[in-house]
């Protein structure tokens, strides 16, 4: 059978199936989709939200950077330096004390310094309870990413047929409104929602939009959608050489257009990441050093990450999605009309393939580019099948197992925020200890655990020692530093201090005298946090009395734990031991 692009007036057997009678029909099925996935949001986030604790570590310094800009900080998110949603959470920060104001105003008279005062208790509370800060800023994520998904809807069913035929239409909005990303992505929605979303709407835009001669208008609406996807996450700038190249070609390409297209590209990037100007070189280590960190940060004995393709791609449901991209690829170039487009997105996509693959370090959320680039293939792929069998059940067939493998790995994922994390147990346990307690905790539990007044201050005095810090700085670049570090890199370098000086400041004014046991955290890898203690020197002491209790998920030889958090065989857990100097007393 020999293969000819899609026409007009090409006729589809999609049109005679339960779900493509009409283009107005297939468009009813395509909102029934996101009313799914929206549904299942909500569920996830409001209705039944997870045990598991509500908040990650990202989004616990994005919210605190926010929050602190309260203070003229400037934002000290170590991974996501230029984030805009830093600025939501600032918002949000600044309602809640105006709100507090407003209450305290209503009841009597309120003083300057009441004032001030008010804005510190608003952040101590915070600081002390960070869910409802979190869940406000995570409503405001879902907002604009289920905004963003409507958005492509409309540019799907509002597009040209010779770009994207009908019956790939309501296919392509089950491919992005139900696929892992976003059903494994509602339980805490992480800046890669929005990512997610952000490339969804440049992509199509680039691949499906109507780009008139001479107009900038549609231009610049992708060019300001794609400087708001890479502030979200710096990864997505891997992507540039599919949506600018794509952008450029269908803009019709010259050097003065190229020209003009970097400058807004520029100028877009500049006012999505307003940071970029006040911490230009923080933005460039987080980025640059992150990246080097995750590429070469431990050797391995082949080019690719075997490791995590054989735990984290070949074992999950979805790996069958692979075989369909590579019909998929053959079929996009094939069909789709514009060639030097399809030629950059497969390049693209193969280039993300290659390189991610073979980093040492990988996490889930580093693929997710290869998964956005990867939808048109897997449309292209269903579209190829269904022009090669002229059978409608086969795309649907293939779609709902599409729909049920994603679901089931997406579950798989989800259900483990449903189990109680004894984490939380411990927290909870060390709040009713008092200040008389000496307390090793692991490093998991140096963002949440309570700490005395006592804690508070010797943190606080070690963070702001700068011999120990310029001891770190050496450290961190190999010992390659004669002398004092440059005042310039100490800047650079010290995102997280600057933040953590505020926070104790704070914690310590407003933390009840005699309350939350003296905390002292352990590691491996002393010399990254000021007030980090070596383990083996920690250890030593605990067994000579200098601690009262030591709180680890590591199994002790010969110990028996006075205590063990424990909930379900998801989450590790944590065993609370005596000194044995004091258990003898």
């Amino acid at each position: 059978m020999r293969l000819s692009p899609p026409t007009l007036s090409e006729p589809t057997a999609l049109s005679h199936s339960p779900y493509g009678q009409t283009e107005a029909a297939t468009l009813r099925w395509s909102y029934l989709a996101f009313a799914i996935s929206l549904g299942f949001a909500l569920f996830i986030s409001y209705i039944r939200p997870p045990l598991s604790g509500y908040f990650t570590t990202d989004e616990q310094f994005i919210a605190d950077s926010g929050v602190f800009m309260l203070y003229g900080a400037t934002p000290r998110c170590l991974d996501w330096p230029g984030i805009p949603m830093v600025l939501v959470f600032y918002l949000l920060a600044i309602g809640q004390c105006g709100l507090n104001l407003l209450t305290a105003a209503a009841a009597g008279h309120l003083s300057p310094i009441d004032a001030f005062g008010i804005v510190d208790k608003t952040v101590y509370n915070y600081l002390t309870d960070r869910v409802p800060l979190l869940v406000a800023g995570r409503t405001v994520q879902l907002l604009l990413v289920f905004g963003l998904l409507f958005w492509c809807i409309r540019i799907i069913y509002q597009s040209q047929v010779v770009l994207l035929p009908r019956a790939m239409r309501f296919p392509l909005v089950v491919l992005l409104c139900l696929s892992f990303d976003v059903l494994a992505g509602a339980p805490v929605v992480r800046p890669e929602a929005l990512a997610y979303a952000l490339f969804a709407v440049a992509s199509l835009l680039v691949l499906l939009g109507d780009f008139r001669e001479g107009s900038w208008r549609l231009p610049l609406v992708v060019l300001g959608v794609m400087a708001l996807m890479i502030s979200q996450r710096l990864l997505f700038v891997f992507t540039f050489p599919f949506l600018l190249g794509g952008l450029l070609m269908q803009m019709g390409f010259s050097w003065r257009r190229a020209a003009g297209v970097l400058a807004a590209l520029l100028l877009c990037t500049l006012l999505a990441m307003p940071f970029l100007f006040t911490d230009s070189f923080v933005v460039l280590k987080a980025f640059l050093g992150g990246m080097l960190m995750k590429v070469g940060g431990a050797p391995q004995p082949t080019y690719f990450n075997w490791t995590y393709i054989r735990d984290s791609v070949v074992g999950n449901p979805t790996v069958w999605q692979g075989l369909l991209v590579v019909v998929g690829c053959v079929a996009f170039w094939r069909f789709y009309p514009k060639r030097g487009i399809a030629a950059l997105l497969l390049g693209n996509l193969l280039f993300l393939t290659v390189t991610i693959f073979h980093a040492s370090t990988i996490y889930h959320t580093h693929t997710l580019p290869i998964r956005c680039l990867a939808f048109f293939p897997l449309l292209y792929g269903l579209y190829w099948l269904f022009r090669t069998t002229n059978r409608a059940w086969v795309v649907y067939g293939l779609l709902a197992l599409y729909v049920a493998s994603n679901a089931y790995e997406g579950w798989a994922l989800v259900k483990a925020s449903f189990v109680s994390n004894p984490m939380w147990d411990v927290v909870t346990y060390l709040k009713t200890l008092p200040d008389t307690k000496r307390v090793l905790i692991d490093p998991i539990f140096d963002n949440v655990a309570p700490r005395s007044q006592k804690t508070l201050a010797r943190e606080l005095a070690h963070i702001q020692d700068m011999k120990l810090t310029q001891v770190k700085y050496k450290r961190q670049l190999g010992g390659k530093v004669e002398g004092d570090v440059p005042v310039a890199m100490v800047a650079t370098l010290s995102e997280d201090e600057r933040l953590a000086v505020l926070q104790r400041q704070i914690l310590t004014r407003y933390t009840p005298a005699g309350r939350f046991p003296d905390a002292f955290v352990y590691t491996d890898y002393p010399g990254f946090v000021n007030y980090f203690i070596d383990k083996s020197t920690a250890m030593a002491d605990f067994d000579k009395g200098q601690y009262d209790y030591l709180i680890t998920y590591e199994v002790l030889p010969n110990r028996q734990p006075a205590r063990i958090f424990w909930t379900e065989a998801y989450w590790p857990a944590f065993y609370l031991y005596q000194s044995p100097a004091l258990a003898h007393l």
